[in-house]
């Protein structure tokens, strides 16, 4: 239980480490636990993104889960300023809904365990 934890803080860390490089948004992050997945929730407001930016964004999460490369993946990755990591996010959740609303953007994400 505790690696899947540390799963989950490192996709809440990519999510909001993102956000907050490249728009510097405010976060509300909300994570709940239920018996066979995680929750997590986040909810950016005044983010200056353009249409194209947010398309973007958009196709980076759409990837499907590939529990058997989470592990190996995170490793190489390290702490570098590149989108590439939400990929990775992706790869480590069953489902990512993005919704854009003006200048708020909310995420949800779910991880099965």
């Amino acid at each position: 239980m505790k690696h899947e934890t540390k799963k989950i803080s490192k996709i809440v860390d990519e999510i909001l480490t993102y956000f907050l490089f490249h728009f510097n948004a405010r976060a509300e992050i909300t994570i709940t636990p239920e018996p066979e997945r995680y929750r997590m929730q986040f909810r950016f407001s005044d983010v200056p993104i353009t249409d194209e930016a947010y398309a973007a964004l958009d196709q980076r999460l759409v990837v499907k889960r590939q529990p058997e490369l989470e592990d190996y993946y995170w490793q190489l990755t390290g702490e570098i300023e590149d989108s590439n990591e939400l990929m990775l996010v992706a790869m480590m959740c069953d489902s990512i809904e993005m919704r854009r609303d003006g200048n708020d953007i909310t995420l949800n994400l779910v991880r099965s365990i």
